[in-house]
């Protein structure tokens, strides 16, 4: 028996059959008029009631109230709770599915590379924050709009209409601040296509700058290998060359080995510095010992030629003292190089509002604003003839920020053309030593 004929069969007995009960017995006693006419008068009187409860039914269907279920007993009664009981279910599972489809929006909006939903038309039926920053889309805006409509490049309807086995299509931004977007279309279902973009600018700078970094680097060999090369045939024919020439070809063929060495050794060392994020080993450093090193090296590179200032009036520094002191060698030895003779170099060790400084100031040529920028790029020159007579590979100041980026420490620049420069150290207070180192003696503050 169906649920249907069981609520039938409810109504009836609970309706009809009291009143054809009731028909009979009147007829039985008072004779047949008096039944039909009970019968028909009850009847009637159950049509009435069943076309209110349908009323009151289609007007609660209308608008629901939690909570509110119309008064009315019996089998209508049940009905009215049974289906109040059915649209509290719906309602808390829709309330479950838009909480899902929230966090699904929210998450694919939190997705950094763009996805766009397309129709087998190509509608834009879908699109996350991400591709409105890639492709300019905009919901609601663009719903229904097609793709190519909306990204204008050559070639792009060539390839949405035929992505399988092609390469991504690259797309050029033309905001002033040019990006890069790898486009890939892929099938989603049997008729739509999810169209995805990664912001790929980074990956083409960090190529270019490979490509730029060989390019240097060949560079950089190619002109002592040349003159290497140059002074090389000259010694094949001993009867064209004298004993003072031999001598000076020799001396110059040296001293562009050494640079070729020195060239080797920091690339090597820049290597190793950015294949590991820090230090292999660390220990507390006293700071007057490093800065009398430090000292002892500058005095023998200037020659006399600089007055040369060194102080150390801070606590001591963790960290890994080689590459420290390659660190601080690097900044000491370019003041030194760019600064003219009978010029001052002041170095000093010191702690500032809780960060421990090391700074080299130098009343050198001084460098202007737009190449403070760029010193620590590899290779990076404002004078190239000028660094290459002062020796210098134009890897120091990259080396500098590689190993201040691994003690957790920042370099500042100041300076400005005709007033010398100041370059600074910056380590933060978790890495100094309570203890202070003594000072050396020679003391002006730098």
């Amino acid at each position: 028996m169906t649920a249907a004929s069981r609520w039938c069969a409810r109504i009836v007995l609970t309706g009809v059959l009291p009143i054809v009960c009731l028909a009979l017995l009147l007829a039985a006693l008072h004779g047949a008029t008096w039944g039909w006419v009970v019968a028909a008068c009850g009847l009637l009187l159950v049509v009435l009631l069943q076309t209110r409860r349908l009323a009151l039914l289609a007007a609660w269907i209308d608008g629901p109230q939690q909570g509110e279920v119309p008064d009315s007993g019996g089998a209508w009664g049940e009905v009215f709770r049974k289906l109040s009981r059915k649209l509290r279910l719906d309602a808390r599972a829709l309330a479950e599915v838009e909480a899902r489809l929230g966090s699904f929006r929210d998450a694919m909006d939190a997705v950094p590379d763009g996805l766009v939903v397309l129709s087998e038309s190509h509608q834009v039926q879908w699109a996350n924050r991400a591709a409105g920053e890639h492709l300019g889309i905009r919901l609601p805006r663009d719903g229904g709009a097609i793709i190519q409509q909306l990204v204008r490049a050559p070639g792009f309807a060539e390839y949405l209409s035929s992505p399988a086995g092609q390469p991504p299509f690259v797309l050029l931004s033309p905001a002033v601040r040019r990006r890069a977007y790898s486009l890939r279309a892929v099938p989603l279902g049997e008729r739509n296509t999810l169209l995805v973009s990664l912001d790929v600018t980074d990956a083409r700078r960090v190529e270019a700058m490979r490509s730029t970094f060989v390019a240097n680097v060949s560079h950089e060999l190619r002109t002592p290998l040349t003159v290497v090369s140059g002074f090389l045939e000259h010694f094949g024919d001993d009867s064209a060359m004298s004993a003072e020439q031999r001598q000076q070809f020799v001396r110059l063929m040296s001293e562009q080995t050494r640079r070729m060495l020195s060239l080797v050794d920091d690339l090597l060392t820049l290597s190793r510095l950015e294949a590991d994020d820090a230090p292999a080993s660390e220990e507390d450093i006293d700071m007057a010992d490093l800065l009398a090193q430090l000292q002892a090296e500058a005095e023998g590179l200037s020659g006399g030629r600089h007055r040369l200032q060194f102080r150390c009036g801070g606590p001591g520094l963790r960290g890994n003292r080689h590459e420290l002191h390659s660190a601080f060698g690097n900044l000491v030895s370019n003041a030194i190089r760019y600064t003219p003779a009978g010029g001052d170099i002041r170095v000093r060790w010191k702690l500032r509002a809780g960060v421990g400084v090391f700074s080299v100031r130098d009343s050198g040529v001084g460098i202007a604003a737009e190449h403070l920028p760029r010193l620590t790029e590899r290779f990076y020159r404002i004078d190239r003839g000028r660094s290459r007579d002062t020796g210098g590979t134009g890897l120091g100041l990259a080396i500098v920020k590689h190993i201040l980026l691994r003690h957790q420490a920042a370099l500042v620049v100041d300076s400005q053309p005709g007033a010398g420069s100041n370059f600074r150290a910056e380590f933060p207070e978790w890495r100094l030593r309570p203890q202070p180192s003594p000072d050396l003696p020679a003391a002006d503050e730098a």
